[in-house]
């Protein structure tokens, strides 16, 4: 019995802005390809982060090209699920060829010719290129001088989804970026 085999020119890995910005720009050089999400488009922003998340920048700054966040005025700050359907209302106004629900668990190059194998919980792709969009994010690292033990509950931001879940007490937030920031102002907001 014979493979089956999908040939691409361009494999997209991840669904979320960069794998649709990126998606947007090979459909206007009539470049074709696949985009394959693990989950749902923009996923991350849904379930990956905390419950009061706002995008980092005001509407104006973190739109697409020709497409504004509706509902929202350009210097508001939008909320991370109207982000996510803003991502998904983007990919289907161009008709990003986007797969959701698929795997992607190996790489590897093709043997003497260009190109890569990329297997896939849905079978075999072949790409003369793959972009990995998956996001810089995707690894908490807590240092090794942060202090462990009991008595101590610590939580990094990719756990954190609301005040609720913290134990009674002050509460330090390390890093002052946007996620520190973010963060912090939910717990002064609810008194911690």
């Amino acid at each position: 019995m014979t493979e089956h085999v999908t040939e691409i020119d361009t494999l997209v890995v991840g669904a979320g802005q960069a794998g649709i910005a990126m998606s947007e720009h090979l459909s206007r050089l009539g470049i074709p390809h696949l985009v394959l999400e693990k989950r749902r488009i923009a996923e991350a922003w849904r379930s990956g982060r905390w419950d009061s998340l706002v995008a980092n920048g005001p509407a104006w700054h973190d739109r697409f090209p020709g497409m504004t966040f509706p509902g929202y005025a350009p210097d508001s700050f939008v909320a991370k699920e109207d982000v996510a359907d803003y991502f998904v209302a983007y990919a289907e106004k161009f008709h990003a060829p986007v797969r959701t629900g698929v795997d992607v668990t190996r790489a590897t190059r093709l043997v003497g010719r260009p190109g890569f194998r990329i297997e896939t919980s849905q079978g075999v792709i072949e790409a003369r290129r793959i972009v990995a969009a998956t996001g810089p994010f995707q690894q908490p690292i807590i240092p090794a001088i942060a202090p462990r033990g009991p008595g101590f509950h610590q939580i990094h931001s990719a756990d954190y989804r609301n005040p609720q879940q913290l134990p009674e007490g002050g509460v330090l937030v390390v890093g002052a970026g946007s996620s520190g920031v973010q963060i912090a102002d939910a717990l002064i907001v609810t008194g911690k």
